[in-house]
């Protein structure tokens, strides 16, 4: 029994993981200006093309259905198996992601491999120097791991849960999916590594009172709950004050004159 339903899921999910038909690029990618503009420890957001990915894309009412941290050259070390298999890419292994995927688990990837997809890149701002190394080497320790599909069943159980029951209350620090020490999701295994030195991704405010004064030396304005790092989702970390949106296609580049882009052609 086990058997078959752990082939009925992998047939699912080989299913969910075909590339959609239409897919509608916005912008197409400067990769140069992209290796230029690009740091280590700089969250990568995507807009995938899968079955899979649209189904990410309703459940967490956002465009962005996956999540990759830019580790650069970090896999390049000749005392390290880190690199091992990254010849074949060539230039490109200059330039790598770490990620997670249903059925690979995570993985190294080049960033080159977005060049065809709409991405935004957000860099934590203001984190501490060292703590970005420990971010990123607890990223890359991530290796090997397996895929916590059930997470991603939970998390839209829960976001079905706040639109069916709106004032029910929900349990900020409970864990999702599994929750062991073998499996992760893309933005929970980043939103972890985060999380560890204490950066805040999207947490929680505690309800102020009317005598609570607004602490002009905390962005936030009042004390907050760490919330777990299960619930994260890709647009958390488009929608968290402490990352800044880098852009590097247009603005920040160069004078556009924007008059210009017209044309008549369909």
């Amino acid at each position: 029994m086990n058997s078959k339903s752990s082939l009925l899921r992998k047939f699912i999910l080989k299913k969910l993981e075909k590339p959609r038909k239409s897919y509608e690029q916005r912008v197409y990618n400067n990769i140069d200006r992209l290796y230029n503009v690009i740091r280590p420890g700089d969250v990568v957001l995507v807009e995938g093309r899968s079955e899979m990915s649209r189904l990410i894309n309703l459940f967490t009412r956002s465009h962005w259905s996956h999540v990759a941290m830019y580790v650069g050259t970090a896999l390049l070390h000749p005392d390290s198996k880190r690199d091992s298999g990254l010849k074949t890419y060539g230039k490109d292994a200059n330039h790598m992601l770490i990620e997670a995927f249903s059925g690979e688990g995570v993985i190294a990837s080049p960033l080159n491999k977005y060049k065809d997809y709409n991405i935004r890149i957000c860099r934590p701002y203001g984190i501490i120097e060292s703590d970005l190394h420990h971010v990123i080497e607890q990223v890359i320790g991530r290796l090997g791991m397996h895929y916590d599909n059930q997470n991603i069943v939970d998390i839209a159980l829960m976001v079905l849960q706040t639109i069916w029951r709106p004032n029910r209350k929900h349990a900020f620090r409970a864990c999702l999916g599994n929750c062991n020490d073998y499996q992760v999701i893309c933005s929970g295994m980043i939103a972890e590594a985060f999380q560890s030195v204490g950066y805040p991704i999207v947490p929680v405010l505690l309800p102020q009172s009317q005598k609570d004064a607004f602490n002009e030396n905390n962005p936030y304005g009042g004390d907050l709950i760490m919330r777990h790092y299960t619930q994260i989702t890709p647009k958390d970390f488009d929608l968290s004050p402490n990352f800044e949106v880098i852009k590097y296609n247009i603005i920040g580049t160069t004078q556009v004159d924007y008059k210009s882009l017209w044309t008549d052609r369909l």
